[in-house]
């Protein structure tokens, strides 16, 4: 397949105000694209930066810090509301 790639690596710089533990917690997230790609004995996967892409149009709490605060707030001020 052709297109640019994406690793680990490059996530973890892509949205870096996310920490180690919260980047795998997303990648548990049911809509996270599955990898094109696993080298490494499976220790290894690689997205699509398409894929990647079209997740964080869905999730703008990736791309900013600020919308990342925006989510956290709200779910605060809905959890308070009960």
């Amino acid at each position: 397949m052709s297109g640019a790639r994406f690793m680990w690596v490059d996530l973890q710089d892509r949205w870096g105000h996310y920490t180690r533990q919260g980047l795998y917690k997303i990648r548990r997230w049911p809509d996270f694209p599955k990898p094109v790609e696993v080298l490494g004995r499976g220790r290894e996967p690689i997205w699509h930066l398409t894929d990647i892409t079209a997740f964080e149009n869905a999730h703008p709490e990736l791309k900013s810090l600020a919308a990342k605060w925006r989510k956290v707030i709200g779910y605060r001020r809905a959890r308070a509301k009960g």
